[in-house]
Protein backbone atom coordinates (compact mmCIF):
# COMPACT_ATOMS: atom_id res chain seq x y z
CA UNK A 1 0.00 0.00 0.00
CA UNK A 2 1.11 3.52 -0.77
CA UNK A 3 -0.23 6.78 0.66
CA UNK A 4 -1.36 9.24 -2.04
CA UNK A 5 -2.91 12.70 -2.34
CA UNK A 6 -5.71 12.88 -4.91
CA UNK A 7 -5.48 15.73 -7.43
CA UNK A 8 -8.89 15.03 -9.03
CA UNK A 9 -12.21 13.58 -7.92
CA UNK A 10 -12.17 9.85 -8.60
CA UNK A 11 -15.16 7.74 -7.55
CA UNK A 12 -15.55 8.42 -3.80
CA UNK A 13 -12.19 10.22 -3.43
CA UNK A 14 -12.16 14.02 -3.57
CA UNK A 15 -9.40 16.48 -4.43
CA UNK A 16 -6.95 16.72 -1.53
CA UNK A 17 -7.94 13.42 0.09
CA UNK A 18 -5.00 11.45 1.48
CA UNK A 19 -5.59 7.70 1.30
CA UNK A 20 -3.75 4.39 1.19
CA UNK A 21 -4.18 2.62 -2.13
CA UNK A 22 -2.65 -0.54 -3.63
CA UNK A 23 0.78 -0.02 -5.20
CA UNK A 24 -0.30 -1.23 -8.64
CA UNK A 25 -3.37 1.03 -8.74
CA UNK A 26 -1.25 4.02 -7.79
CA UNK A 27 1.62 3.24 -10.16
CA UNK A 28 -0.35 2.03 -13.19
CA UNK A 29 -3.39 4.31 -13.02
CA UNK A 30 -3.22 7.28 -10.65
CA UNK A 31 0.36 8.38 -11.29
CA UNK A 32 0.29 7.78 -15.06
CA UNK A 33 -2.81 9.97 -15.46
CA UNK A 34 -1.58 12.58 -12.96
CA UNK A 35 -4.62 11.95 -10.75
CA UNK A 36 -2.58 11.62 -7.54
CA UNK A 37 0.90 12.02 -6.07
CA UNK A 38 2.74 10.22 -3.28
CA UNK A 39 1.85 11.78 0.09
CA UNK A 40 5.25 12.75 1.48
CA UNK A 41 5.71 15.65 3.90
CA UNK A 42 7.45 17.63 1.18
CA UNK A 43 4.65 16.95 -1.32
CA UNK A 44 2.00 17.83 1.29
CA UNK A 45 3.60 21.28 1.72
CA UNK A 46 3.74 21.82 -2.06
CA UNK A 47 0.17 20.65 -2.54
CA UNK A 48 -1.27 22.77 0.28
CA UNK A 49 -0.47 25.96 -1.60
CA UNK A 50 -1.87 24.57 -4.88
CA UNK A 51 -4.78 22.74 -3.28
CA UNK A 52 -7.23 25.66 -3.29
CA UNK A 53 -6.52 26.32 -6.97
CA UNK A 54 -6.86 22.62 -7.78
CA UNK A 55 -10.14 22.42 -5.84
CA UNK A 56 -11.58 25.42 -7.71
CA UNK A 57 -10.55 23.95 -11.06
CA UNK A 58 -12.08 20.61 -10.07
CA UNK A 59 -15.33 22.34 -9.02
CA UNK A 60 -15.53 23.95 -12.48
CA UNK A 61 -14.96 20.58 -14.14
CA UNK A 62 -17.66 19.00 -11.95
CA UNK A 63 -20.14 21.76 -12.84
CA UNK A 64 -19.40 21.27 -16.56
CA UNK A 65 -19.78 17.50 -16.20
CA UNK A 66 -23.09 17.95 -14.35
CA UNK A 67 -24.42 20.21 -17.13
CA UNK A 68 -23.38 17.61 -19.70
CA UNK A 69 -24.99 14.86 -17.60
CA UNK A 70 -28.25 16.81 -17.55
CA UNK A 71 -28.21 17.18 -21.36
CA UNK A 72 -27.33 13.53 -21.92
CA UNK A 73 -29.97 12.41 -19.41
CA UNK A 74 -32.65 14.16 -21.48
CA UNK A 75 -31.44 12.57 -24.72
CA UNK A 76 -32.99 9.33 -25.86
CA UNK A 77 -31.20 6.97 -28.22
CA UNK A 78 -32.98 4.79 -30.74
CA UNK A 79 -31.05 1.86 -32.15
CA UNK A 80 -32.30 -0.12 -35.11
CA UNK A 81 -30.97 -3.65 -34.87
CA UNK A 82 -31.51 -6.97 -36.59
CA UNK A 83 -34.14 -8.78 -34.52
CA UNK A 84 -35.40 -12.36 -34.79
CA UNK A 85 -39.02 -13.53 -34.73
CA UNK A 86 -39.24 -13.66 -30.92
CA UNK A 87 -37.94 -10.11 -30.36
CA UNK A 88 -34.39 -11.29 -29.61
CA UNK A 89 -31.42 -9.50 -31.13
CA UNK A 90 -28.84 -11.19 -33.29
CA UNK A 91 -26.03 -10.41 -30.84
CA UNK A 92 -26.42 -7.59 -28.30
CA UNK A 93 -26.21 -3.82 -28.02
CA UNK A 94 -22.63 -2.71 -27.32
CA UNK A 95 -21.21 0.39 -25.70
CA UNK A 96 -19.78 1.25 -29.14
CA UNK A 97 -23.32 1.34 -30.62
CA UNK A 98 -24.45 3.76 -27.92
CA UNK A 99 -21.29 5.87 -28.17
CA UNK A 100 -21.74 6.28 -31.94
CA UNK A 101 -25.35 7.45 -31.46
CA UNK A 102 -24.27 9.90 -28.75
CA UNK A 103 -21.59 11.28 -31.09
CA UNK A 104 -24.27 11.73 -33.79
CA UNK A 105 -26.24 13.79 -31.26
CA UNK A 106 -23.18 15.95 -30.53
CA UNK A 107 -21.90 14.32 -27.32
CA UNK A 108 -18.28 13.17 -27.44
CA UNK A 109 -18.51 10.22 -25.06
CA UNK A 110 -15.87 7.49 -25.04
CA UNK A 111 -17.37 4.02 -25.36
CA UNK A 112 -15.46 2.88 -22.27
CA UNK A 113 -17.52 5.32 -20.20
CA UNK A 114 -20.77 3.53 -21.06
CA UNK A 115 -21.96 0.57 -18.99
CA UNK A 116 -25.10 -1.55 -19.05
CA UNK A 117 -26.76 -2.86 -15.88
CA UNK A 118 -27.55 -5.97 -17.91
CA UNK A 119 -26.82 -7.12 -21.45
CA UNK A 120 -29.33 -5.78 -23.97
CA UNK A 121 -30.39 -8.68 -26.14
CA UNK A 122 -33.99 -7.89 -26.97
CA UNK A 123 -36.11 -5.10 -28.43
CA UNK A 124 -37.68 -2.53 -26.12
CA UNK A 125 -36.73 0.20 -23.65
CA UNK A 126 -33.43 -0.09 -21.77
CA UNK A 127 -31.07 2.02 -19.67
CA UNK A 128 -27.31 2.63 -20.02
CA UNK A 129 -25.09 4.22 -17.39
CA UNK A 130 -22.69 6.94 -18.64
CA UNK A 131 -19.70 7.96 -16.49
CA UNK A 132 -18.57 11.49 -17.30
CA UNK A 133 -15.62 11.67 -14.92
CA UNK A 134 -15.08 13.83 -11.84
CA UNK A 135 -17.55 11.67 -9.92
CA UNK A 136 -20.45 12.57 -12.25
CA UNK A 137 -22.59 10.02 -14.07
CA UNK A 138 -26.04 9.77 -15.60
CA UNK A 139 -28.43 7.25 -17.10
CA UNK A 140 -29.64 7.38 -20.69
CA UNK A 141 -32.70 5.77 -22.22
CA UNK A 142 -32.15 3.42 -25.12
CA UNK A 143 -34.92 2.17 -27.38
CA UNK A 144 -34.08 -0.89 -29.44
CA UNK A 145 -36.35 -1.55 -32.40
CA UNK A 146 -36.23 -3.70 -35.52
CA UNK A 147 -34.21 -2.42 -38.45
CA UNK A 148 -36.24 -1.85 -41.60
CA UNK A 149 -35.47 -4.58 -44.05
Amino acid sequence: MVKVIFLENIETNKVGDVKNVPDGYARNFLFRKNLAVIATDEEMKKIESRLEKIKKEEEKKVIEAEKLAEKIGRAKITLEMQIGDEGKLYGSVTNKDVSEKLIEKGFEIDRHSIEFPENIREAGEHIAHVKLGHGVSTDIEIEVKPASR
